[in-house]
């Protein structure tokens, strides 16, 4: 499953049958070449290369023969079914899927590619592809983007398989895209509907004042209120939830413009609006007016799940396995909370409620509704090819053929829809894919914008991990207002000239 560092940190070479020819950039690196293969009577690629293709399918991985999987983990088939039907096309070529054992850990793949060991297809978030992978580890998608997908009738172009809105949200750059991104994770409160019955709370809050009325309520009957952690995504959501509100929805229109995409809210779109300072806290104080009502809710959180490290030891508590024991009322969670609460053996019945109204609690508070801001494009479909140099075996430029055809292959609306939907966990994004019943209600949201503001600290990794710091010792109380503007923007700084360093700009083509 996703982690939620992962979640709160979101390529193959898409050539349709077309060639991979070679191209490099700061932050890609080459994509290898080869030839189009020629095609065969039914119009699919004619593969001439046989062997195995591996594949690390993360949350998606099929239970089928020669894969462990974790503890707990769903004993999923969509995914090998699929494979199947590649290898009845191309019976020579056989999918090999990664299970439990690998980790995905970025540090070791950096590490793998390094010695040519990568998998072919991988999966791992856009933003530490973008921002922290050295370049030629994955391909850049975007030079073979107008080439069409063969397996999907009447396809033009493969990147019309794609929301506009999560190619915005995920590519590197104006012209850097690394990841296949078809799923969609949203957000919510989750709630034990026992306790708030026996604290007296009979209907769900609905403005950001009757949430903290709420929690005291809880509190005074002797429940643990809430628990988020403080580190691992306290601040990434929050920020999220907090800072378009602020900012209001004409500048996060306009910031979301800047790459010329209004959909979404791309790097790029940050990186602009922090070099005009919209972004800048020493500029915009709306930046940072919102930590103090965020530190509020975290007056109600768990104190030891507010405190935990960045990589919490095994076993730790989590929100999910509180709120299964009965150990907390309430929890801000992914959509994936509900599947791992009943997981845990839990009897407990669950409501859920979005974030919010945060109309009136401060000056700069607006009527925008961001509830719909915490989520995306940051699940378990991510899915990136290798390069000849990450993976010593796609120097055969036949191999990488196949491994591209297969990318494609499973890259189809159908298939989209058939592998989220059988995990239940994420929305399904290709273009013409179904969500399942029990998400249709969410289905839209895709389709809206969605101003996921984040004020820079996804710049690197880096500074993603220091804000995230930081943040966590204002809420426990350890560091005050006064710290947080004097380090905060030097941090920001610094990851936004290492960002334009690997991902040069020409600000000069962005108008105020």
């Amino acid at each position: 499953m996703i982690t939620r560092r992962q979640f709160a940190a979101g390529a193959a070479t898409m050539a349709g049958a077309a060639a991979l020819a070679a191209c490099s950039n700061k932050s890609g690196g080459s994509t290898g070449g080869a030839n189009q293969p020629s095609k065969r009577a039914d119009g699919y690629p004619d593969l001439t290369w046989t062997g195995t293709i591996t594949m690390g399918a993360q949350a998606y991985t099929p239970s089928v023969p020669g894969v462990n999987l974790a503890p707990g983990s769903a004993k999923l088939k969509a995914f090998g079914t699929i494979a199947d039907d590649f290898t009845k096309l191309y019976p020579g070529i056989t999918i090999k899927f990664l299970g439990s054992e690998y980790k995905y850990d970025p540090d070791q793949m950096k590490t793998a590619a390094t010695g040519g060991q990568l998998p072919d297809v991988w999966w791992q978030q856009s933003s530490i592809v973008n921002s922290n992978f050295p370049a030629g580890i994955a391909t850049n998608l975007l030079d073979f983007a107008n080439n069409p997908n063969p397996f999907v009738k009447d396809n033009k172009a493969f990147f019309d398989e794609f929301s506009p809105q999560v190619v915005s949200m995920t590519k590197a750059d104006d012209k850097t895209m690394y990841v296949n991104n078809g799923d969609y994770v949203g957000t919510a409160f989750f709630y034990n509907k026992e306790m708030f019955s026996d604290a007296g709370i009979s209907a769900a809050p609905t403005t950001y004042q009757e949430l903290l009325d709420d929690l005291q309520k809880l509190k005074d009957k002797d429940y643990t209120p809430s628990a988020l952690p403080g580190y691992t995504y306290g601040y990434s959501w929050l920020c999220r939830l907090f800072l378009p509100n602020f900012l209001g929805e004409d500048v996060c229109k306009q910031i979301a413009a800047y790459d010329g995409v209004d959909a979404g809210v791309s790097i790029v779109d940050t990186a602009v609006a922090y070099k005009k300072g919209i972004l800048d806290s020493r500029k915009n104080p709306k930046i940072t007016a919102w930590w103090p009502h965020a530190k509020d809710f975290f007056a109600f959180c768990d104190p030891t799940i507010t405190a935990q490290p960045a990589n919490p030891p095994t076993g730790a508590p989590t929100p999910e396995k509180m709120m299964a024991a009965k150990k907390v009322a309430v929890i801000y969670d992914g959509t994936w909370a509900p599947t791992s609460i009943k997981a845990a053996g839990t009897t407990i019945e669950i409501g859920s409620f979005a974030w919010p109204s945060l109309k009136g609690i401060d000056k700069y508070a607006t009527d925008l509704d961001t509830s719909a801001c915490v989520g995306g494009p940051a699940a378990a479909w991510q899915y990136n090819l290798s390069t000849p140099r990450s993976d010593s075996s796609l120097k055969d430029k036949d191999k990488m053929a196949a491994v591209v055809a297969w990318m494609q292959f499973f890259t189809t609306p159908e298939r989209n829809s058939k592998v989220c939907n059988e995990y239940g966990s994420f929305l399904p994004t290709l273009v013409g894919s179904t969500a399942s019943k029990e998400m249709a209600n969410l289905a839209e949201i895709v389709k809206q914008p969605i101003y996921n503001v984040t004020a820079g600290q996804a710049f690197t990794t880096e500074s993603a991990d220091q804000v995230n710091k930081l943040f966590q010792q204002y809420v426990l109380g350890q560091v005050d207002m006064s710290t947080v503007q004097t380090k905060y923007p030097a941090i920001i700084d610094k990851g936004f000239n290492d960002y334009i360093k690997a991902h040069p700009i020409d600000f000069s083509k962005y108008p105020d």
